[in-house]
């Protein structure tokens, strides 16, 4: 009776180790995949360009639950803060790279703003 419930002990932990090391494995870090990505930083330097993204900012709105999104496009500045910035013609997330669990939604207004800047030519 003893030898089973030592076998039963030695499985359940080989089963509990086997699953730590496997989540360990498939776990990244959201900040590591932003390291390694190529982004484009936007230069903000005229005075309707800083009010564009900290106007999309300002406005954005919260969103709820886990982030897991793909590699930022862009990242940008606004006054002591730096943002990581996905945008595509029918909506923008930002992200402060201090708070990498949190994300923000762009308002239509604001998207189409940015969409317009990272576009012009």
């Amino acid at each position: 009776m003893k030898k089973v419930l030592i076998l039963f002990i030695i499985i359940g932990l080989l089963l509990v180790g086997c699953s730590q090391k496997e989540l360990l494995e498939t776990s990244v870090p959201v900040a590591k995949s932003h390291s390694e990505t190529k982004m484009e930083h936007l230069d903000l330097k005229e005075t309707n360009e800083i009010a564009i993204f900290s106007t999309a900012v300002s406005d954005s709105t919260k969103e709820p639950g886990i982030v897991n999104l793909a590699n930022p496009q862009y990242t940008f500045s606004s006054g002591e803060e730096s943002y990581l910035l996905w945008i595509s013609e029918d909506n923008g997330t930002v992200m402060n790279t201090k708070d990498t669990h949190t994300i923000y939604s762009l308002s239509t207004s604001s998207t189409k703003e940015v969409n317009e800047f990272v576009n012009k030519d």
